[in-house]
C-alpha cells in the first residue's frame, strides 16, 4: 500500500472511531436530559424545566386521538383535532403549581449524528397520583456547544376517563 493511501486509511479510521464515540455520548447525553425533564417536572422545578429548550418558542403540538375526539366533539363539534400548545407561552406554562404531575416515559429511541437528534417514547401523564392521558412522543433536538436543546415536541393524547 502507498503511504498516502495508508495515511488516508488511518485518517479515515481515526474519524469514523471519533465520529461514532460521538454518537454514542449523544445518545447518553440525551437519555440524561430526558430523565432531566421528568424530574423537573416532579419537582416542580420551573428553571431546570425552562432550560432544556432551545428557546421559550417552540412547538409543542398536541394530536388527539379519534377515541377523544369523538368524545370532545359530542359537546363541542369544533373540537380540534390538533392544538399547538407553543401559542399561548413557554412550554413551563404547562406545569401546575398545585398539581402532583409526572410524565412517565417508557421505549426510548433515540436517534442522532451527534449534533441533530430525535427522541421517541411512550408516555402516560399522570396528576395528584390518577393517569390523566397516554400516547406517544416526539422530540427533535439540537446540540448547542456542549448542551442538547429540545427544538419541538410533537406528541399524541388519549384522555383516560372515569
Amino acid at each position: 500500500m502507498k503511504k498516502g493511501h495508508a495515511l488516508f486509511a488511518v485518517s479515515a479510521l481515526l474519524t469514523s472511531q471519533f465520529a461514532m464515540a460521538n454518537v454514542v455520548d449523544s445518545g447518553a447525553e440525551i437519555r440524561e436530559l430526558v430523565e432531566t425533564f421528568r424530574i423537573s417536572i416532579i419537582n416542580k422545578d420551573k428553571a431546570v424545566f425552562s432550560s432544556l429548550f432551545f428557546s421559550d418558542n417552540i412547538p409543542f403540538v398536541a394530536v388527539f386521538s379519534d377515541e377523544m375526539l369523538s368524545q370532545k366533539r359530542q359537546q363541542k363539534p369544533n373540537y380540534p383535532a390538533v392544538v399547538d400548545f407553543g401559542k399561548f407561552g413557554p412550554p413551563v406554562k404547562m406545569l401546575s403549581d398545585d398539581a402532583e404531575q409526572e410524565e412517565k416515559m417508557w421505549n426510548i429511541k433515540v436517534q442522532t449524528d451527534g449534533y441533530l437528534a430525535s427522541v421517541h417514547f411512550d408516555y402516560s401523564d399522570h396528576e395528584n397520583g390518577k393517569k390523566k392521558a397516554f400516547g406517544t412522543e416526539s422530540w427533535s433536538l439540537v446540540k448547542v456547544d456542549t448542551e442538547w436543546k429540545i427544538t419541538s415536541v410533537s406528541f399524541t393524547v388519549t384522555e383516560v376517563t372515569d
